[in-house]
């Protein structure tokens, strides 16, 4: 008898080891299917919402969205509503951007910006992340200086060391454990900021959901006709780097 029992208890030890261990290393199938923009303060800030869904029918998805597109009223929310009722939301990474002028005598503007993960509409849990987050910045005049990274976790350490060209307009950063980061920029133009990432699963291996995803973000730093301020952030409808290329 006890070693029936023995022999059951073991059993079930298997069974529940082998259901953690599917559940923990299964990965669902994502897509992404929209970005929701969002600007405030004048339009000198701005989030970048991305919106990832698992069981997503594709081609019926982009049919309602093309058929929106090509009317002569379309707006973002509908679009964004569509996504949403496309699949389920899996992950919603937000991108900000902030750019403030201390001084408006002068051309000197702070830029700050954050990576944050935020909950989509319906959506009840984190199952993945942002993962091999990089960034390269571009101008077209401008320059960057005095750049500071804040990390994520303090304990953590901040890997590589950011490049900043000689004439402060290009910069390249690895942003792995950095929750955001702020520059000065000097000189009005154009600023293009190009993140690519992965998304990974939130589990013990971080297995890849989806590699070389891409965001571009331009942000034009100009004066009006009265000497204000003025920011237009323009967000690239790309979504990775295979989109871009080809």
């Amino acid at each position: 008898m006890r070693r029936t029992v023995f022999i059951f208890l073991i059993v079930v030890v298997i069974a529940i080891v082998a259901v953690y261990t599917f559940l923990e290393f299964r990965v669902s199938e994502i897509v992404f299917v929209a970005d929701r923009t969002e600007t405030w303060a004048h339009g000198r800030e701005m989030a970048v919402r991305r919106l990832y869904n698992s069981n997503v029918d594709i081609d019926a998805f982009f049919e309602k969205t093309e058929s929106m597109l090509i009317s002569a009223e379309f707006d973002e929310d509908e679009i964004f509503a569509a996504a949403l009722a496309s699949g389920y939301p899996e992950f919603y990474p937000a991108f900000y951007f902030s750019t403030y002028n201390p001084d408006s005598s002068v051309d000197v503007f702070d830029f700050f910006a954050s990576i944050k993960q935020e909950f989509a509409p319906n959506q009840t849990s984190f199952h993945f992340r942002v993962a091999d987050l990089y960034l390269e910045v571009m101008t077209d005049g401008p320059s960057i200086s005095g750049l500071e990274l804040r990390p994520e976790d303090p304990a953590s350490k901040i890997p590589g060391t950011p490049v900043v060209s000689s004439d402060g307009r290009s910069l390249a950063v690895d942003l792995t454990n950095v929750s955001g980061y702020s520059f000065t920029i000097t000189g009005t133009g154009r600023l293009t900021f190009q993140y690519t990432y992965n998304v990974a699963a939130n589990n013990l291996i971080s297995n890849m959901a989806l590699e070389e995803q891409l965001l571009i973000v331009h942000a034009n730093i100009s004066r009006g006709a009265s000497g204000e301020f003025i920011v237009q952030y323009i967000n690239e409808p790309y979504s990775s780097l295979e989109e871009f290329l080809f």
